[in-house]
């Protein structure tokens, strides 16, 4: 010990703490869907696994959390890798964990979310203007991913995927009743009917023209351009979003965002 330095060792106390962090600790993986309207369906981003486990199968993009990085940050960078898209919506969606449970024979009762061990799933939602999703499919980083319809899922996904995917759609479905969201899935100049697809397509449900005009036109939430575009042979006029606040349902529909 040099002159005049005290050497410290941990306290007793401190090093039982960092035994309880190791022996506590937990694996977490970030998750993401991603969703758009693909072939004008509600579609979330899925990658096909080639490596154990569920090699072959599709999954959400994801993968193990970095050290030294934010949930938040590491979502992102996910989302930008995979869509080469920079910013847009996306927000964490929940946590998810299902260890595994045996009997007192030792039998498995519960498999756990993922056969590697006990790992935490935090997943995240965001979604892709429908005019920048064909660039987000094809082979990335050696590995395919396509858009897939919420309707026609894989039958079987890898971890507990399809679960994460249907709370989303949940979660989605939500959002887009009460708020202005969908919205950014279309182009800044759009049509009444493309607007009142986007609104369909992701509710899952049909919409009185007449109704709904009156929703975002005679209360001001969209304003024409004064520009035309031919659709199907007819001249139809576009419009663009006032960025007043909007909910198609006036109020939350009661799900629950835990």
């Amino acid at each position: 010990m040099k002159h005049g330095m005290v050497e410290r060792t941990p306290s007793p106390r401190l090093v039982n703490r960092h035994a309880e962090l190791e022996v506590a600790s937990c694996p977490v993986a970030v998750d993401l869907a991603v969703f758009t309207l693909a072939g004008r369906e509600l579609s979330v981003l899925l990658v096909q696994r080639s490596e154990p486990p569920y090699p072959g199968f599709w999954a959400l993009p994801g993968g193990l959390h970095r050290v030294g990085e934010s949930l938040d940050a590491q979502a992102r960078l996910l989302h930008q890798g995979i869509t080469g898209l920079e910013g847009g919506w996306i927000e964490q969606l929940k946590t998810f964990h299902r260890p595994q449970q045996t009997d007192a024979s030792g039998q498995i009762v519960v498999p756990g979310r993922d056969p590697r061990g006990d790992v935490i799933s935090v997943a995240y939602i965001a979604i892709v203007p429908t005019a920048q999703a064909e660039s987000c499919a094809g082979r990335k980083d050696g590995a395919e991913q396509e858009w897939h319809p919420v309707r026609r899922l894989p039958v079987e996904m890898a971890f507990d995927h399809r679960e994460i995917v249907d709370y989303a759609v949940r979660r989605l479905r939500s959002k887009v009743g009460y708020s202005s969201l969908g919205f950014q899935l279309l182009p800044s100049e759009f049509t009444i009917s493309e607007l009142q697809h986007v609104y369909e397509a992701v509710l899952g449900l049909s919409i009185n023209r007449g109704n709904f005009w009156r929703k975002v036109v005679d209360r001001g939430v969209i304003e024409p351009t004064g520009k035309e575009r031919s659709v199907r042979g007819k001249r139809a006029y576009l419009f663009r979003f006032t960025q007043q606040a909007f909910g198609l349902r006036e109020e939350p529909d009661g799900f629950i965002e835990a």
